[in-house]
C-alpha cells in the first residue's frame, strides 16, 4: 500500500437527503447508502456502512463518489496522533446537514435541486430520527454544526421545532439558507457565530423575478434588513453570476447599493455553471467580462468599507480562464 488517506468531514457528518444519507456535505457526488424506508432509520446500519468507507480510504483505496473532492488527506504522522485524541467521540455526529426537503417558494433558473432530485415531495419526517440520535448518544452535543440546506426553510414544517430540539441541546453552531420570502422569527435567535446565507442575486425588483419567477424581491429586502437589526446572526448576501440574466456591472451596483445602505451584510459572490454540472472533464469557460464585473466589485467593497469573498468553487473556477 503506498497511501493512505482519512476524511474528517466523512467521520464526522450525517447528511440527510432525500433518498438516503451521505456521510459528507456534497449533495452531487460524495459517499453514503440508499434508505428505503426512514421510519426504520438504523443508525447502526449507517455507522457500519460509514466505517466501511473510512477502511477503504485507510488501504488507500478512493471510492467513486471520492475521487476528485479535496477534504480527504494523505495520512501523516501528526494526523495519526490527532486521531487518537478523537477515540472517546469515535461514531459520534459533529456535523448534520438536513437537506432532505426540496420544496421552495421561488424557481430559480439556476437550481440544479430540480435535476438532482425532480420530485421535491418530503418523504419523511426528520425530528424523530434526532431525538433517537440524541437520546441513543450518537451526536458529540459539544461540538454539533447544524446545516440547513434543502429547499427553503419556511416551507419546511418542522423547521420550529427542529431549532427547539437542536436549542434544548446547544448546538454550538448554526448555517441556515433561505430566500428570506417569508420572515422566519426563528432566525433571531441566532448568535454571532451562526450565518445566514441569503442568495438574492438582483439588485432590481424586475431581474429579480426574472430570475427567481416570483416577485418578491422587496419583501426580501426588507426581510433581511429586519432580521440585520434584529440579531447578531453573520448574514451572508449573496449574488450568483448569471449569463445574460444579471451579468452587468448597472444590476450589481444596485445589488452593492443595498448592501451598503442596510450594513453589516458580508457579500458573496458566485459563478453559475449548470451548462457544465456534473459534467466530468468539461471546463466552464467564463465570458472574460466576468472578470470586468469581480474587479468592479473588488474596488466597491474596498473603497466602501464592505466585506466579501468569492466562493472557492467559483474562484477556482474563474482562474481556468476566459472563452474568447
Amino acid at each position: 500500500m503506498e497511501k493512505s488517506y482519512y476524511c474528517e468531514k466523512l467521520e464526522n457528518t450525517l447528511h440527510f437527503l432525500p433518498d438516503g444519507v451521505k456521510y459528507c456535505c456534497s449533495c452531487t457526488e460524495g459517499i453514503g447508502i440508499k434508505v428505503e424506508d426512514f421510519n426504520k432509520f438504523d443508525m447502526k446500519e449507517v455507522i457500519s456502512k460509514r466505517d466501511d468507507y473510512i477502511k477503504s480510504l485507510k488501504n488507500g483505496e478512493l471510492p467513486k463518489g471520492c475521487i476528485g473532492c479535496t477534504d480527504y488527506k494523505e495520512i501523516t504522522m501528526k494526523s495519526q496522533i490527532l486521531s487518537l485524541f478523537k477515540l472517546f467521540n469515535k461514531n459520534k455526529i459533529s456535523h448534520i446537514i438536513i437537506d432532505h426537503f426540496k420544496q421552495c417558494d421561488c424557481n430559480c433558473t439556476y437550481c440544479a435541486q430540480k435535476k438532482l432530485f425532480p420530485n421535491t415531495t418530503q418523504n419523511y419526517e426528520l425530528l424523530p430520527i434526532i431525538k433517537s440520535l440524541y437520546k441513543n448518544n450518537y451526536i458529540n452535543s459539544q461540538q454539533l454544526k447544524v446545516e440547513f440546506q434543502g429547499g427553503n426553510v419556511s416551507v419546511l414544517k418542522e423547521f420550529p421545532l427542529l431549532m427547539q430540539e437542536f436549542k434544548n441541546h446547544k448546538v454550538k453552531e448554526y448555517v441556515v439558507l433561505s430566500n428570506m420570502i417569508q420572515y422566519l422569527p426563528e432566525l433571531e435567535t441566532l448568535g454571532e457565530n451562526d450565518i445566514v446565507t441569503v442568495s438574492v442575486d438582483a439588485g432590481s425588483r424586475e431581474t429579480f423575478q426574472r430570475i427567481k419567477n416570483v416577485d418578491a424581491f422587496d419583501a426580501v429586502i426588507e426581510n433581511i434588513r429586519k432580521l440585520r437589526n434584529n440579531s447578531k446572526v453573520q448574514m451572508q448576501y449573496k449574488y450568483i453570476i448569471l449569463h445574460n440574466q444579471n451579468d452587468n456591472i448597472e444590476e450589481v451596483k444596485k445589488f452593492l447599493d443595498i448592501a451598503k445602505e442596510i450594513g453589516g451584510l458580508h457579500i458573496v459572490i458566485d459563478i453559475d455553471y449548470n451548462d457544465t454540472f456534473m459534467t466530468p472533464g468539461v471546463r466552464f469557460d467564463v465570458p472574460k467580462h466576468y472578470y470586468d464585473i469581480i474587479k468592479f466589485i473588488d474596488d466597491y467593497c474596498k473603497e466602501n468599507y464592505l466585506g466579501y469573498s468569492i466562493r472557492p468553487s467559483a474562484q477556482n473556477t474563474l482562474d481556468k480562464g476566459y472563452s474568447e
